[in-house]
């Protein structure tokens, strides 16, 4: 009779952990959405500023050292075509390898 009551506490007790490490899942996932939606946000925020700066003529200074940043880090064709109509756009080919 009591070896009956242990397994069934112990039986509940394995489910209320099953439980918990689904919700712990749940949460983590939940919170790795919210923290990809702020990191986007931010990316997001500051480019629409740098645009902003640039479009309007002034902060040159940062606007070419931002270029010539980019035209180092971006090696990728397609990344440096994607700037073509904006303030910042690159000679291609410039950054390197063009698929890299």
């Amino acid at each position: 009779m009591m070896a009956e009551t242990l397994e069934a506490k112990l039986e509940l007790a394995r489910l209320r952990e099953r439980k918990a490490r689904a919700r712990t899942v749940q949460l983590r996932r939940s919170l790795d959405k919210s923290n990809r939606r702020v990191r986007n946000q931010v990316k997001y925020t500051l480019g629409s500023a740098a645009l902003a700066l640039a479009e309007s003529g002034r902060g040159e200074q940062l606007v070419s050292g931002l270029r010539r940043w980019l035209d180092h880090y971006l090696t990728r064709e397609k990344d440096r075509l994607i700037l073509a109509d904006t303030p910042f756009a690159l000679d291609s080919g410039e950054g390197g390898d063009a698929e890299g």
